[in-house]
């Protein structure tokens, strides 16, 4: 009797078993190019999971782990602050011509490793003891371009700063809101102690800020173009910044520009960055509504102390293209390549403004096609060379862009079985 009870029981165990694995969900991640993917970023919106795998329960995630048992880092993003994550969001390495399978489980996040942190977004205020404080969302101090020198009061190094394991970036808070570069030297996170006892000016253990932005679009600032006059933006308009996500993988956050009146047009833009580990690239989303008129989205290179007034412009004949400039450009003469790389479809134009330019010079600046109310999106490179001394050759940086060019036209295909 006892031996029947133990088969039954055991005939059980593996039905269950059998119809676990039916239902267990696998994401299947497949690389069609050639070119082997590194730190490729995957993205899977939480309506696509739910349609394989059914409702997830709130406080729950996914955790994904490889054939061979590994957990691979990831993290879910709450994109619009309602209290449940939108996106799953993950790094992988995939060789050339073939396919991962990555199992997933719905966990308590809890029960998830901790991950290396390869990201990074940061504000911070000075405090009266002289430390700093974390802020997560703000309204933009009433700060003129002529009186910038007190944004430094406010926060700490100016503004926002955005960062992976490779590069650094931060905005200038105030009604300047240009886009400079922090080149980096570690793969570590920086940005809390960046500037505190230290001249970012000089160069540190970690790096330095590495860029002359001026009067130009610095390292990917925007601009609109309105009936043929371009408008930084956005001087006189109510600022903000709010912090989405904030790693291990990837950080996001946003600045906000309200009630920016332009030729009697009350204009709203968005503009949305995030960052994620392993790219020497952060990525923009830009929204722009208000405008009756016909208007671009504009962005740009800086060319102060660029010595050879150049820019090149590549078609990678795959619906890609991008505009880039490399020279000893930083502010100790190191070579320094800087990139735009959008979808062609986006592209309009570009242009070189020099030092004469009305507003906004010292730039080659280009335009992107633009519908109200519907992001356009870009990448803004920098490649440093004593983050990687194969920076210091202009043919090695631009591999690094075409190879990233067939990246970006053929992402990794996401499936389920």
């Amino acid at each position: 009797m006892k031996t029947l009870k133990t088969t039954i029981l055991i005939l059980l165990l593996a039905i269950l078993s059998t119809a676990c694995k039916k239902n267990e969900l696998v994401i299947v991640l497949t690389n069609d190019t050639s070119v082997e993917r590194v730190d490729e970023a995957v993205t899977i919106s939480r309506a696509d999971l739910e349609k394989q795998n059914g409702k997830i329960s709130m406080g729950f995630v996914p955790m994904l782990v490889a054939e061979g048992g590994d957990v691979i880092p990831s993290q879910v993003d709450d994109l619009n602050g309602d209290g449940e994550w939108d996106e799953l969001f993950t790094l992988v390495n995939i060789p050339a011509n073939s396919s991962l399978n990555l199992k997933v489980a719905i966990v308590k996040p809890k029960s998830l490793p901790a991950f290396t942190q390869r990201s990074n977004a940061w504000l911070a205020s000075p405090q009266e003891d002289g430390s700093y404080r974390e802020v997560k969302k703000v309204e933009r101090p009433k700060i003129t371009r002529e009186n910038h020198g007190q944004t430094s009061k406010y926060f700490q190094f100016e503004g926002p700063g955005w960062e992976n394991d490779r590069v650094g970036f931060r905005n200038y808070f105030d009604e300047r809101n240009g886009n400079d570069i922090f080149g980096k030297r570690t793969p570590e996170m920086v940005l809390q102690n960046v500037g505190v006892k230290e001249d970012y000016h000089a160069l540190q253990d970690w790096g330095m800020d590495i860029l002359k932005v001026g009067a130009s679009l610095g390292a990917g600032s925007i601009a609109v173009e309105i009936n043929g006059t371009l408008h930084r933006v956005g001087p006189n308009a109510d600022g903000s910044y709010e912090l989405v996500s904030n790693g291990p993988l990837r950080s996001i956050f946003r600045l906000t520009f309200e009630n920016w009146i332009i030729e009697d047009q009350n204009l709203s833009v968005v503009h949305e960055i995030s960052i994620h580990g392993g790219a020497w690239y952060y990525d923009s989303k830009v929204t722009v509504t208000g405008v009756a008129t016909e208007f671009a989205v504009v962005t740009g290179i800086t060319t102060i102390d660029l010595k050879d007034i150049k820019a090149q412009f590549n078609d990678y004949e795959n619906g890609v293209v991008s505009l880039s400039t490399h020279d000893k450009q930083t502010i100790e003469g190191e070579y320094l390549g800087m990139a735009v790389m959008l979808a062609k479809d986006n592209n309009i134009d570009h242009a070189y403004l020099n030092a004469d330019a009305k507003d906004i010079n010292h730039t080659y600046a280009l335009r992107m096609k633009t519908l109200a109310n519907n992001p356009v999106s870009y990448r803004f490179y920098s490649a440093w060379e004593l983050s990687d001394n194969g920076f210091s050759n202009s043919e090695y940086f631009e591999d690094m862009l075409k190879r990233d060019a067939l990246c970006m036209a053929q992402p990794v295909k996401v499936s389920f079985k």
